[in-house]
């Protein structure tokens, strides 16, 4: 890859030529299907109601749909929270801060950066609910936790290179394969990272009231699914643990270039699987999507309308949301790529809108904030430690200045909504 190149391009540009030539090879009947036992298709849907998780029970829920379980899940982090703070309640509850982290490969070493200089700025909150999809799901468990893991992330987006995330197969194992790449040295990074002390210490945060979300892509079911973390870490069942590094890897894993994980679930007493991918297939980042009612929750823990508190909500967006022009030269490969670039562009500013309305309908506060337009990557590889630690440094420098936070999505005017 030449230097200079807008990283997520570079990585789709070279991701999509190679699924190119796998497409071909399906197409002329050469691909192999990869044996598993698939959820039957009338009960794929009933994620919430029929089809767990063996031993986990109220653990996930659709993010396109609302979810008693996690509803009451968040009206009992309220009375957790006000437990373990005697000066909080009903009647004072304080305010709420959510932090949503994106997702965009090495470029979360933007994010990791913003966290750590907000950290020295002293003036990062503690979050009531993050959230993490793609690297953002990578980040967020040491997030969730605090300045005390911001090495962590530090070294993670500082030092990593592309083989630390992936090894290449070779053109023959595409041919029986169900991706270009093994991810076992991402599998080693997570369980590195997230090993019995961590998963402790988030187990002791959910049992505080907070609360810890990562998003996967239900690929059967062509559906965006959320986890909620905390509850994993603190249920004590045998295997959590892995679970916990398993939603992490499924979130991660880009279609087509890293395998889909497999979950097995249970249903009707039989046994069956589940094929997840990147939560980035369909939001690029998260709130709380239909999932929950803010203001149902605040009345269920009896908070008053007068006392309800405001949500701030801080969007982190490892990307340039902006547009970056570039002379396009007459090639297949480089068509293909720039537009699906474009696309998740587009995505991801969709993304913002909704998640914007939502704010707006629940009246939490919104602001996000993204790489800087005119930053330009200089990197040779995928994951470049030396151009990670550049965009480490940007987002380190943003936070402790005055961070430009945007609170209206690209292309949003103020004034009322239709």
């Amino acid at each position: 890859m030449c230097a200079r190149e807008y990283q997520d391009g570079a990585w789709a540009r070279t991701m999509v030529w190679l699924a190119a030539a796998v497409g071909l090879l399906a197409s002329a009947g050469c691909l192999e299907s990869v044996t598993r036992k698939p959820t039957p298709v009338e009960k794929i849907n009933d994620v919430q109601q029929v089809v767990q998780v063996p031993g986990m029970l109220d653990i996930r829920a659709w993010g396109d749909e609302f979810s008693e379980s996690f509803q009451a899940d968040m009206v009992e982090s309220m009375r957790q929270q006000w437990a373990a703070n005697p000066e909080r309640g009903p009647a004072n509850p304080g305010d709420y801060h959510v932090l949503a982290i994106s997702g965009g490969g090495a470029n979360g070493a933007f994010g990791a950066g913003f966290l750590c200089g907000w950290t020295k700025a002293g003036t990062r909150p503690e979050f009531k609910l993050v959230t993490g999809v793609s690297t953002g799901a990578l980040i967020a468990p040491a997030a969730f936790l605090g300045p005390d893991y911001d090495e962590r992330i530090r070294q993670i987006y500082t030092e990593t290179t592309t083989k630390d995330i992936v090894t290449f197969r070779s053109v023959f194992s595409w041919l029986w394969g169900d991706s270009l790449a093994d991810t076992k040295p991402l599998q080693n990074l997570i369980e590195a990272n997230l090993d019995e002390e961590v998963f402790a210490a988030i187990a002791a945060e959910h049992r505080r009231g907070r609360r810890l979300y990562i998003g996967t892509t239900n690929l059967d079911a062509g559906r965006f699914v959320i986890w909620n973390m905390g509850a994993i870490a603190d249920s004590g069942r045998p295997g959590a643990l892995g679970l916990f590094r398993h939603v992490m890897l499924a979130s991660a894993s880009i279609p087509v270039a890293f395998p889909p994980v497999y979950f097995e679930v249970q249903t009707g007493g039989k046994v069956y699987d589940e094929m997840h991918v990147d939560g980035g297939t369909v939001a690029q980042v998260f709130f709380y999507e239909y999932t929950l009612d803010p203001s149902d929750i605040m009345r269920r823990a009896g908070v008053a309308p007068q006392n309800q508190p405001p949500i701030n909500l801080h969007l982190l967006y490892n990307g340039k949301l902006g547009p970056t022009p570039v002379q396009m030269r007459r090639q297949i490969p480089k068509i293909v790529a720039r537009s699906l670039e474009t696309l998740m562009r587009a995505r991801a500013v969709g993304d913002l809108h909704r998640i914007y309305l939502e704010t707006k309908k629940s009246g939490a506060h919104f602001r996000y904030i993204d790489i800087p337009a005119g930053y330009t990557p200089q990197g040779d590889e995928v994951f470049d430690p030396k151009e990670m630690k550049r965009l480490f440094q940007v987002g380190y420098d943003m936070a402790m200045g005055t961070p430009p936070w945007r609170t209206l999505p690209p292309g949003f005017t103020e004034g009322p909504l239709p």
